[in-house]
């Protein structure tokens, strides 16, 4: 079962390869304030669900079997790592998802209440905003969607994408503190961190950098070598004046 799933994946992956969303147009720009309406019954406008917080944002529709309930569990056991506050909303792009089915799934995953799921009939708006490329399979009764997750500044200008259906920490941690910079000053140590690592959007993933890496440690050789050496040269003279 586990290798059909992943074969399912896959030929979805490989099918979506040129149809993934054109990062040099998206990211930088603002999605749509739309009007959801959650899985609570409550109607409420992107923006103000994020309350000046970070959001993830998950494509998904309810009645898929394969990789929308894998990327809600690869997400939620990631988020349940993290110490940030975050927002997330798996949002729904088919129009059969009814309140009970955005109910059922909600409770079936047993997501915290920093999670909403969500429909809205402004959908095709956000998801024309994060170029989410989809579509209906007749045959199979299922949709065919890439897998990712899509990381907004608490303002709603798209900051990272994150691909696949077990997102890392590490990714979600370093998109999640670069989306926060916008509206928050940062720690030293959220600073250092996010430096230390640099965004590969070929892959969709952070990779450390080195070369900051290298020239941090280089400065900090300069800063202990250079004053021993000085206190050696003087010591030095120090020790010839006597003899």
């Amino acid at each position: 079962m586990i290798a059909l799933v992943s074969l399912l994946i896959f030929l979805n992956l490989c099918a979506f390869a040129e149809l993934l969303p054109d990062e040099k147009k998206t990211v930088g720009t603002y999605v749509p304030n739309i009007l959801l309406e959650t899985h609570s019954g409550q109607k409420v406008k992107l923006k103000e669900l994020a309350d000046g917080k970070p959001l993830i944002i998950n494509p998904i529709y309810t009645r898929c079997t394969s990789a929308c309930p894998l990327m809600t569990e690869g997400l939620k056991r990631a988020i349940s790592n993290l110490k940030e506050s975050v927002k997330v909303i798996s949002l729904t792009f088919d129009p059969r998802d009814t309140i009970y089915d955005l109910q059922r799934f909600h409770s079936v995953h047993k997501l915290p209440e920093n999670w909403v799921v969500a429909r809205s009939e402004q959908s095709e708006k956000l998801l024309r905003a994060i170029d989410f490329p989809y579509r209906y399979d007749k045959s199979l009764g299922e949709f065919d969607h890439p897998n990712l997750y899509v990381v907004l500044t608490p303002s709603g200008k798209i900051s990272r994408y994150i691909y696949g259906v077990n997102p890392k920490i590490r990714d979600l941690q370093l998109s999640i503190l670069e989306a926060k910079k916008e509206e928050a000053r940062l720690s030293p140590l959220e600073g250092f961190l996010l430096r230390c690592f640099r965004y590969d959007p070929s892959r969709g993933t952070y990779d450390i950098d080195w070369f900051f890496i290298f020239d941090v440690l280089g400065g900090l050789l300069t800063f202990i070598v250079v004053p021993i050496l000085v206190w050696g040269r003087n010591l030095y003279e120090f020790i010839l004046k006597k003899s």
